[in-house]
């Protein structure tokens, strides 16, 4: 499969940068947290790209036995980006692959799906090409109706809206050794506003701050010179920018578990 054909579709897109986060969560890459941060900002500023991440998503967590009603479905749905031509839709995936690197041919379960979406959105309508578009249709289709619900681990506090969307297949598996903290920053990029990602950086400063002062009654002159350091350094803690979010967010959990 040539570039291109990776371009213009946006599932194997989403896919790369879902394991980006995986892997930036599970292994502590500071670039793979960073990467999946320009993606999302990349589908709130996009219009094309935020319509294609509701197409993908709305067909892969679909479930519909009655397959007149999953055409349908595939039908209205792809509505939704006709008002976009090809070329609109290739430049604006074309912004995210810039950012990857596609070493490979990737392959995952939904792969085939993707492509077909990919060509349903690509393909131009003739009288040439209505067979291929009918049958592309009906193995989509064939998804649809033999798809069944996800099962997703509610104990570890996302929405059901936001997993779905982004890694249902890899959450249960991927994600069962992250520790609370771990979930929480996991959380607050994925679904937090701006408000509640600056509340959870006080909170974590003012519990630091907290430990802090309750180590320093019982340490030694050294050890209480460096918890004033420390402590001093998180009073004049400056407003941290969605850039640096998650690197602040990480370092101040780890000086919490340093100081439990």
């Amino acid at each position: 499969m040539n570039i291109n054909d990776n371009i213009k579709n946006f599932g194997k897109i989403k896919e790369v940068y879902n394991n980006a986060l995986t892997e930036g969560i599970v292994k502590e890459n500071k670039s793979g947290k960073g990467l999946f941060g320009s993606y999302l900002k990349h589908l709130k500023s996009n219009e094309v790209l935020k319509k294609q991440f509701l197409i993908y998503t709305s067909i892969e967590s679909k479930v519909e036995p009655d397959r007149v009603k999953a055409m349908e479905f595939i039908n209205e749905t792809l509505s939704l980006i006709s008002n976009h031509n090809k070329k609109e839709i290739f430049e604006a995936n074309n912004k995210l692959v810039k950012d990857i690197i596609f070493e490979h041919d990737i392959t995952y379960d939904k792969l085939d799906l993707h492509n077909n979406i990919s060509k349903l959105i690509f393909t131009e309508k003739n009288f040439n090409t209505i067979d291929e578009i009918i049958e592309i249709k009906n193995k989509v289709a064939d998804y649809i109706v033999n798809n069944k619900p996800k099962e997703i681990n509610e104990n570890f506090g996302l929405p059901n809206s936001i997993v779905t969307s982004l890694f249902v297949d890899k959450f249960n598996e991927r994600y069962s050794d992250l520790d609370e903290s771990e979930r929480q920053v996991l959380k607050t990029l994925l679904e937090s506003t701006e408000e509640e990602k600056k509340e959870l950086h006080n909170n974590l400063i003012r519990e630091c701050i907290t430990l802090i002062d309750a180590k320093f009654v019982d340490s030694d002159i050294e050890l209480k010179d460096k918890l004033l350091k420390v402590k001093d350094k998180l009073l004049n803690e400056k407003t941290i920018t969605n850039e640096s979010y998650s690197k602040e967010i990480t370092k101040l959990i780890n000086l919490r578990n340093t100081l439990k």
